[in-house]
């Protein structure tokens, strides 16, 4: 993470500001995309304790939402963003209270301000806070008998850098290098309901998350 953050402050003392692409009008629309897998072997709880078997556990995350920003100045858009993610985790093994699998479906809302910073119309950075709105729903299993769903709320506020790369005047791509959040839920499981917060930091090795994104407007 440091030398991600020098190779960033090198950059921003080399910069040239033009912004073709990235000027006052100028609109743009896309999708994001987002994806991740893996796979553990878990210990439930401590070794001496015999309190379960290892087991072996498989996760597959991925997202899809369609978004718009505005050039509200130069290199400065607002942008919304909708989001479709699930989440999927399965077990080798049911014991010690793990579900055989979790399965979550998330719909999304949010809104971004963001600065960009370009070298040669091409290639950069953009960070900037954003808001969002989120509702789950979230299915465990523990037995083909034995099932339990929850439904939660989600608000969160966050801090985001992507790296930006134009192939073409019109034709964008983008890469989120991390993204600091806090998160206000309240979730509910039959007649039982929980509030919780915290903050997270997500990084470009956590998981895929990328854009694509057509320029238009402006002076074009």
């Amino acid at each position: 993470m440091n030398k991600l953050l020098i190779l960033i402050a090198v950059f921003l003392l080399t910069i040239q500001f033009s912004n073709a692409q990235t000027e006052k009008g100028n609109q743009t629309l896309g999708f994001n995309f987002g994806f991740n897998t893996g796979k553990a072997t878990e210990i439930p709880g401590p070794q001496s304790a015999s309190l379960g078997s290892t087991f072996v556990e498989k996760n597959n995350y991925f997202s899809l939402g369609p978004n718009y920003s505005y050039f509200i100045a130069n290199n400065l858009d607002l942008s919304v963003a909708l989001d479709f993610m699930s989440n999927k985790e399965t077990n080798s093994d049911n014991n010690f209270g793990y579900p055989l699998k979790y399965t979550n479906y998330q719909f999304d809302a949010m809104l971004y301000a963001r600065k960009y910073f370009l070298y040669k119309n091409k290639f950069g950075i953009r960070t900037g806070p954003y808001i969002g709105y989120g509702k789950s729903t979230t299915k465990y299993t523990y037995t083909p008998s034995d099932n339990n769903n929850n439904n939660s709320h989600n608000i969160y506020a966050g801090f985001k850098l992507d790296m930006v790369y134009y192939a073409s005047k019109k034709l964008g791509f983008s890469a989120t290098l991390a993204n600091l959040q806090y998160q206000r839920y309240t979730s509910k499981s039959g007649y039982l309901g929980q509030d919780g917060n915290g903050i997270s930091l997500y990084t470009g090795t956590s998981a895929l998350q990328v854009s694509m994104f057509y320029t238009f407007g402006g002076k074009g």
